[in-house]
């Protein structure tokens, strides 16, 4: 039976570690946000749109504030038909926020006014990046005498 040759075991072996090590790049992601972290950026919010905080002091509210879902904005319908908004924090403050469809209305601009804010700041560091580059691209054209970049045919610094 034939044996390979050696160097076409390792380059395999090369090619497969190259690929798991691109693959594990590709899905390198932030770690979400703890309930901490979101507690102190939603209730905050909450507060300030007119939600109320109801802390769970009791026994029963603590066992019924368990049972809901955590950290989301939900809402029901009241035995008049009006929505009402609330928020349970089991984790952080052991409370509940709850609001109007107005205080919800109003919590939604302010989460929206946030994100525009965050994506007008995210623009303005590109367009600042962009303007630097240029910048340095001019700096670099004024410098070369000759009207070659740097690195031209011969290759780098031919003119030193």
């Amino acid at each position: 039976m034939p044996t390979r040759p050696i160097s076409s075991t390792v380059f395999c072996i090369l090619i497969a570690a190259i690929s798991a090590a691109l693959a594990g790049c590709g899905s390198m992601q932030p770690p979400p946000p703890t309930p901490e972290q979101q507690a102190e950026q939603l209730e905050p919010m909450l507060a300030a749109a007119g939600f109320r905080m109801l802390p769970a002091d009791t026994p029963e509210r603590q066992k019924q504030l368990a049972s809901l879902l955590p950290m989301q904005v939900l809402y029901y319908v009241g035995k008049t038909g009006k929505l009402h908004y609330y928020m349970a924090d089991p984790s952080y403050c052991k409370c509940m926020y709850i609001g109007s469809e107005e205080n919800y209305q109003q919590y939604e601009k302010m989460k929206l006014n946030q994100q525009f804010q965050a994506k007008e700041g995210e623009v303005s560091r590109e367009n600042l990046e962009a303007i630097q580059m240029e910048d340095m691209d001019e700096q670099e054209e004024m410098f070369n005498p000759y009207g070659m970049s740097l690195a031209g045919p011969m290759g780098p610094a031919i003119y030193w």
